[in-house]
């Protein structure tokens, strides 16, 4: 009996420390080009399985190349397999480095962290340094953390914004029947500094994605289009399904500088969301008005310029009051059009 025993546990031994890294390798063989395609359909890829490693090279032959090597020889713990790599990208004149690891319970863990980091668009932004962070674990829980420190944005008008540092956090849970919960925190620490808390409960997943797509597809069409109308349809149809399904917001905390604050919540049963907030009315137009110069291509002036006038519009619809250097907002307004003027 006692040599049957010792037997089982060396096969087990055996099974775990060199079969089981084999077929992680055949797993990955099959599934890893994959999952590239669906990032990057036009990408080169390669996969060389090994028995305990194994590499991946993927690249679009221009701009971005990616190579990984994963160990999927078993430790004591049940990591499938964990990764180490290079991304090399527009991003960044420096190599990005990847690492992370999966695991047999279905949790995945993956990360990306880099310097330098500048992404070329209007405004352009960089960054001294970035982290970004994939987790997932086997409930269907997905975290996405990203930091970055030494932000700054700026256009080719003169608007900037710097903050020492960024974090963002978003955390999607998966409750069944299609439905999931969201939650956002946002914090840029700066003298024009955001934070942001939301939270969002009863989402429609499949009217999310319909949302998404209309939304991009009013973007590219023409105005006055069919192409326009059939997006206008899509959102229209998108929305309904999300307030169907009991879709309910609560904006936990919204500031922008260290003297505003704004929360508020809506809920399908509502017929209008609920908005408060308060604070100093000259913190308010600084922190707004180069957000609203880059977003309307107004030079900073131009810019205080538009959000004093925006402010002045909430003023006289209602929206908002200014006693001395202070100022409290309310929506509904307790007179006035509901409709939100914009800068």
């Amino acid at each position: 009996m006692k040599r049957f025993l010792i037997i089982g546990v060396i096969g087990a031994a055996a099974f775990w420390l060199l079969l089981l890294p084999a077929a992680v390798g055949l797993f990955l063989n099959d599934r890893a080009p994959g999952w590239v395609a669906e990032r990057a359909e036009d990408a080169e890829r390669h996969y060389v399985p090994g028995w305990f490693s194994s590499r991946l090279m993927a690249s679009d032959g221009s701009s971005w190349w990616l190579r990984l090597r994963a160990r999927h020889m078993p430790p004591l713990g049940l990591s499938w397999t964990r990764v180490r790599g290079e991304l090399l990208s527009p991003m960044s004149p420096q190599e990005l480095t990847v690492s992370g690891r999966l695991r047999i319970s279905g949790e995945t863990d993956l990360g990306i962290e880099g310097r330098e980091l500048t992404l070329r668009a209007e405004p352009a932004v960089q960054a001294n340094t970035g982290s970004l962070r994939f987790n997932r674990n086997r409930r269907g829980t997905t975290q996405l953390d990203l930091d970055l420190s030494g932000l700054a944005l700026h256009d080719v008008l003169g608007n900037q914004l710097n903050f020492a540092q960024s974090q963002a956090l978003l955390i999607w849970r998966q409750r069944g029947n299609g439905l999931a919960s969201l939650y956002m925190q946002l914090g840029l620490e700066g003298a024009a500094g955001m934070r942001m808390a939301l939270q969002a409960e009863s989402v429609n997943v499949i009217a999310l994605g319909e949302l998404r797509d209309g939304l991009e597809q009013l973007r590219s069409a023409v105005p006055d289009s069919v192409d326009q109308r059939l997006a206008l349809l899509t959102i229209a149809a998108a929305w309904q399904q999300l307030s169907a399904s009991g879709l309910a917001v609560t904006l936990h905390d919204f500031a922008i500088g260290s003297h505003t604050r704004f929360s508020g919540q809506w809920s399908a049963g509502q017929q209008q969301p609920d908005i408060s907030g308060s604070g100093r009315i000259a913190a308010l137009v600084e922190g707004l008005a180069p957000w609203v110069g880059m977003a309307q291509g107004l030079d900073p002036v131009a810019g205080e310029q538009q959000t004093s006038g925006w402010v002045q519009t909430l003023v006289d619809g209602g929206w908002l009051s200014i006693n001395g250097a202070e100022f409290e907002f309310r929506y509904p307004p307790p007179s006035g059009d509901l409709t939100l003027p914009v800068p």
